[in-house]
């Protein structure tokens, strides 16, 4: 699964895997080449994989149940809510509430 981010220094929007260890500036905006996370950069090459492969695995996962024939349908709105929910808990940036 692509997930995107946007940096905070220029505004533009990459994958995540372009910065990722196997970037051709691994931890560095595409873009602009601000730094990332520079005093996290060593976990950040560790995590940007695994949330990718966490998101695949997570739908992959989903999808699977909405394939079987269950007699019920995933509440994909209140699903992305409750996600997006979860990552703002941990947003530094965004005021809680």
């Amino acid at each position: 699964m692509k997930i995107e981010a946007r940096c905070e220094t220029c505004a533009r929007i990459f994958s995540l895997s372009q910065v990722g260890p196997d970037a051709q500036t691994p931890g560095r905006c595409p873009f602009c080449g601000a730094r990332f996370a520079r005093h996290y950069t060593t976990v950040l090459m560790e995590i940007i994989p695994q949330a990718g492969g966490s998101a695949d695995a997570f739908i992959h996962a989903l999808s699977r149940i909405q394939a079987m024939d269950t007699g019920f349908d995933i509440d994909i709105k209140g699903l992305l809510a409750e996600v997006t929910k979860q990552l703002r808990a941990h947003d530094q940036h965004t005021p809680a509430g």
